[in-house]
This record gives C-alpha cells, sequence and structure tokens, in this order.
C-alpha cells in the first residue's frame, strides 16, 4: 500500500492544524512533504473524530519506514492532500450468494363492473428491530420514503435482514450511503444495481475475509454490480462521480465507501485490472 502526496503538505503527530504544531516548536511533529511524494505504508485508517470539524478529515497513516531525520512512523495527513493506493495483501471478502426470490403470478384484472377491492397496508415482509428507528421495519421495506422512495430495502443492505446495524450511528451511515447509491444508480442511467455486499457486522466480516477494519463495518460501503454494463466501465465512470472514499474492483462486483479523509483505490485479487487515478 502506498499515499501519493497530491498537494505540498505535512505530516503531523496530531490531526490539527500545521499552524498549531509549529507554534509549539517541538521536533519530530511536523514533517513538510512536496506533492509527487509516495510513499510505503503498512496500515491506514480514516481519523473520524467531531463530526464536520476540520480533524475528521485527516487520514491516519503507519509508514514502512521513518522519513530521514525523523523517529516517528505513525503520522495524520490532511485527507484533500493525499491520495491511498492499494490494500491489505489477505483482502479478498467472499460472500455467498444471494438465494433467487419467488416471485408471485399478477393476479387477474378485475371486471369492469366490479367495485375495487379496498387498498391494503403493503406487506414488505418479515421485521426486524434496527437501532435507531422507532418501529419495527419490513425487510423489503424501502431504507427511506423521503421525498421519494429509495429503490433499496433493508434486506438488500443487511443480507436479507441477518446482519443487523449494532448501533444508531452505524444505521445512519446506511441511509446516508442508500441515498448516495441512488444517486449513483441515477448517473449510471437508472439500471438496476444488485448489492452482492452491504452492511456486515464485525462477526460476518471476519466470516467472509474482509478487511480488518473494512467500512463495510461501518455501514458506508457496499459491493455490487450494474445490470448492462462491464464492471471496469462501472469503476471507470465512478472515478469522477465518485472523487472522495473509496472506490475497488474486484471479480463480480465493484466497491463503493464514504469513508472521510483521504480517496482510496484498489483492485482485489482476481478482479480486473484497472488504472486506479
Amino acid at each position: 500500500m502506498k499515499v501519493l502526496i497530491t498537494t505540498d503538505t505535512y505530516l503531523k503527530a496530531l490531526p490539527t492544524q500545521a499552524s498549531k504544531l509549529r507554534d509549539k516548536n517541538l521536533p519530530n511533529q511536523l514533517v513538510t512533504v512536496k506533492a509527487g511524494t509516495s510513499l510505503d505504508i503498512v496500515d491506514h485508517a480514516p481519523y473520524e473524530g467531531v463530526p464536520d470539524s476540520a480533524a475528521d478529515d485527516h487520514v491516519f497513516v503507519q509508514l514502512k519506514q521513518s522519513p530521514q531525520g525523523y523517529e516517528g512512523i505513525r503520522w495524520f495527513i490532511y485527507g484533500l492532500h493525499a491520495q491511498i493506493e492499494g490494500t491489505e495483501p489477505d483482502n479478498n471478502p467472499q460472500e455467498d450468494p444471494e438465494p433467487a426470490k419467488a416471485t408471485s403470478a399478477s393476479p387477474d384484472k378485475q371486471p369492469a363492473t366490479q367495485k375495487p377491492a379496498k387498498q391494503q397496508p403493503k406487506d414488505y415482509g418479515p421485521k426486524v428491530s434496527i437501532p435507531g428507528i422507532s418501529r419495527p421495519v419490513g425487510i423489503h421495506e424501502p431504507i427511506y420514503f423521503e421525498p421519494v422512495p429509495c429503490n433499496f430495502t433493508w434486506s438488500e443492505f443487511t443480507k436479507g435482514g441477518s446482519r443487523i446495524p449494532v448501533n444508531a450511528k452505524v444505521t445512519q451511515r446506511i441511509v446516508k450511503l442508500a441515498k448516495y447509491m441512488d444517486g449513483v444508480r441515477s448517473f449510471l442511467g437508472d439500471r438496476s444495481i444488485h448489492i452482492t455486499s452491504g452492511y456486515r457486522d464485525p462477526y460476518s466480516n471476519r466470516r467472509v475475509g474482509g478487511a480488518r477494519d473494512s467500512r463495510h463495518m461501518y455501514g458506508d460501503a457496499v459491493d455490487f454490480w450494474v445490470e448492462g454494463l462491464d464492471l471496469v466501465d462501472v469503476f471507470y465512470k465512478l472515478k469522477k462521480y465518485h472523487p472522495r472514499g473509496g472506490l475497488a474492483v474486484g471479480s463480480g462486483f465493484v466497491h463503493i465507501d464514504l469513508r472521510p479523509g483521504a480517496a482510496a483505490r484498489w483492485t482485489y485479487a482476481g478482479g480486473p485490472k484497472v488504472s486506479l487515478w
């Protein structure tokens, strides 16, 4: 994995403004790095502090070796000044295929002289309790209804209701991601999007071989394919539509996530070869 520096910036000991660290006049707290620099890293993670704060736009990286003249290998970088390339060598999730859904035949039309039947409440299937939602939710219910119903259901994002969010914050991220994916769907010509993996609780993430700190566990990542479009075409179309967050392509799916901080791009083992940036 590498961190690519896109703008003259700093490696920082803390996720704060460079001027504040400079004023402290402490050694090994602030390292200047030039645009075009590529640094090998062994780990990285978005810094998620106070929402909408400047600190929330930083990414934490662990370098393979310290910059010359400095001892530390763990630094923060302002996310808009860097790009993360690559992923963990063993990050190759293998989801079980979704079972085919049974479809019922359309009912016969009623004779014109017959009064229409009384409208019945729509049945969204078995109900589950979702943290942060005050009522039970049908697993086939749209994730939101306003201003128009979402194109995605709770079943699609929670593996048929088997992966319930661990808390309300994860639920909020899922709703935000569903809204974003409705935008992706529109951008790609309103073609059907098939979700192969949405939210994963920590146990499910380990079972399928997901990354150690996978964004699927945060509720803001989704793997999918688009009906009628090639995976590589989808990836290249989304590079401009999705300039921040995570974007990757694997064997049979494209990955999108809404991580804060630096943009991240990679390919999974067995996936097609693409130009990441």
